[in-house]
């Protein structure tokens, strides 16, 4: 498929559509110069892809699209014995996992997952056969995708800890330097560590976490204080703060946080800091910026030391963020974690607050993952039936498109 049509395909419009566009809009227009270099390289690997089969290979590999599409499993095992590519694509890039996802064959996804079929690849606009199952509401093929993602990320995490990992990701973020944008805090990349619109998470956090005043409440990451702001209107009895960032830490004092009754901070990384912390917290909450998945799992092992019999625990749920299949897993990988520590965990679904509106994303470039969202105003022939489509003029990297925040609360689990 040529670049121009690729490109059209993941703007949602007609390519004619695209240099008008452009000229008006030059956040559209620098993000698309991004857009194009990606869409060039995927067209890269989809032509050597297709150079590497030969006509036996594509017939067979055809075959195993419409089988799958069909539902037929034995012609399906039949054309991958007549040498078809388990991972054979359409003009789409979607994969046979993709296409049984889409028609809800639970059957014919369970063969392909015993076959190798990689859980979360994803087709040339950057969707996962979950997001095609959950969108048909296929609800068994939905949990199935969900177990194996969460499955073959367990396995992953086994390998890696045989093989030892000692990366440092939060070193570079700590050397960087920060600076605070109005209600952003951004580093030198520009991509932001935290923004204004998370202000009512933060609201619901701190009262999920602090039914009652004169509780003892400990915060790892202070950011904007968004957290620890809304904990200080619940007249919390201590208030611990851990901040590792040498600005931050510059800005709090500035502020004059250091001054405020109850409250201690900790200046230093968590992993340095919490070993020293003996008393017990009602209430606990995380949210790092520079860490993986790994370091929210490692604090996630102090909890049972710190938290008190009653307390909450609760983290900046930002798990896969820019994909709700994505999410879905790492929100059910974490509860995993926690439960075998002793922990239940319970997500409380809200709106996400104004991360969608124009002027939000201005001058940010990413945080925590990139994931290109695309989209405007535009209208849809489909079989001379109009389907009208609103979209916002935006062309940016951000760390989040969900439209439903699940906000965790960890307990001790009772019997």
């Amino acid at each position: 498929m040529a670049t121009e049509e690729r490109v059209a395909k993941k703007l949602r419009m007609e390519k004619t559509e695209i240099p008008s566009l452009i000229q008006q809009d030059p956040l559209v227009a620098e993000g698309a110069e991004v857009l194009v270099e990606m869409v060039k390289e995927e067209d890269k690997e989809e032509e050597e892809e297709e150079e590497r089969y030969t006509e036996e290979e594509k017939a067979a590999g055809e075959q195993l699209l419409k089988a799958v599409a069909d539902g037929n499993l034995d012609q399906a095992k039949a054309a991958v014995a007549a040498s078809a590519d388990i991972m054979y694509r359409d003009e789409l890039g979607r994969t046979p996992l993709h296409i049984a996802a889409e028609h809800g064959h639970l059957e014919i996804i369970t063969w392909l997952f015993s076959e190798r079929h990689p859980w979360n690849v994803i087709d040339y606009s950057d969707i996962t056969a979950g997001e095609l199952a959950l969108q048909n509401k296929h609800d068994a093929v939905y949990e199935a995708l969900l177990n194996e993602g969460c499955r073959a990320e367990l396995i992953l995490r086994a390998i890696s800890a045989v093989l030892g990992d000692d990366d440092e990701p939060s070193t570079d973020y700590l050397q960087q330097k920060l600076h605070y944008d109005d209600d952003r805090l951004m580093d030198a990349n520009n991509d932001a560590v935290m923004m204004g619109w998370e202000g009512p998470l933060m609201a619901e956090h701190a009262k999920m976490m602090c039914p009652q005043s004169s509780l003892s409440v400990l915060n790892v990451g202070f950011g904007l204080g968004l957290i620890d702001t809304e904990l200080q209107k619940l007249k919390p009895q201590a208030h611990v703060i851990i901040e590792a960032h040498p600005d931050v830490y510059a800005h709090m004092l500035k502020l004059g946080w250091d001054k405020k009754e109850g409250v201690s901070i900790l200046f230093g990384k968590w992993q340095e800091t919490v070993p020293w912390i003996e008393h017990k917290f009602d209430a606990i909450f995380f949210d790092t910026y520079g860490e993986f998945y790994d370091d929210l799992r490692k604090f996630h092992s102090t909890i049972p030391n710190m938290l008190s019999p009653n307390g909450i625990y609760s983290w900046f749920n930002g798990l896969g963020a820019t994909n709700q299949f994505f999410h879905d897993v790492y929100c059910r990988i974490s509860e995993l974690d926690l439960r075998e520590l002793g922990l239940s965990t319970e997500y409380v679904e809200m709106a996400t607050p104004t991360a969608d509106e124009r002027g939000v994303w201005d001058g940010v470039r990413q945080r925590h993952v990139p994931f290109l969202f695309v989209s405007r105003s535009f209208i849809l022939f489909i079989l001379n039936r109009i389907s009208s489509y609103l979209y916002a003029y935006t062309l940016v990297y951000r760390y989040w498109v969900l439209d439903t925040y699940r906000l965790p609360i960890c307990r001790f689990l009772t019997e």
